[in-house]
């Protein structure tokens, strides 16, 4: 053992192996670095892509609502209307958004009445299974059903 202690070559062999190391563990660290980085970056372009996705499907005709304007039912969100009793349904809200909706535009009353059934309303058990059923019967969202509802509550309030 001494005579390994004692020759040089011994020791730049072992200052070589561990030089080596030290610069594979550094190497390693920037690669994760970068990897990690580069994870980060990906995660927030799927976070982008999935957003501009949401607004393209947003963009996209409802089954239930024609395009014109102003929004109103199509055949099937006629049906759809007669069947959960929609104008029934917005006649009894209408005295919870009418205080909100005074002096408003056509447009800020329809966004009105569009926010409040799909974000604050929340519909007795009775009536959120006839809205469910209908999504399921017609293969549509559950948003378009309750779409037909803010267009109802928004035909019954008074515009400006």
């Amino acid at each position: 053992m001494k005579d390994w202690f004692a020759n040089p070559m011994a020791w730049v062999a072992f200052l070589s192996l561990l030089s080596v190391a030290a610069g594979a563990i550094f190497a390693f660290g920037l690669w994760k670095g970068r990897v990690d980085s580069d994870r980060a970056s990906f995660k927030e372009f799927m976070k982008e892509v999935r957003d501009d996705i949401k607004q393209i499907l947003g963009r996209l005709p409802s089954h239930t609502l024609t395009g014109g304007s102003p929004l109103q039912l199509t055949s099937l969100g006629g049906s759809i209307s007669k069947r959960i009793g929609a104008a029934a349904l917005a006649q009894d809200l209408v005295p919870f958004l009418q205080p909100q909706t005074e002096g408003r535009t056509p447009y800020e009353i329809q966004e009105k009445c569009f926010d409040y059934v799909r974000h604050k309303y929340e519909p007795p058990d009775e009536v959120e299974s006839l809205i469910s059923t209908c999504a399921y019967d017609h293969g549509i969202d559950r948003g378009e059903v309750v779409d037909v509802l803010a267009v109802e509550l928004r035909d019954k309030l008074p515009p400006r």
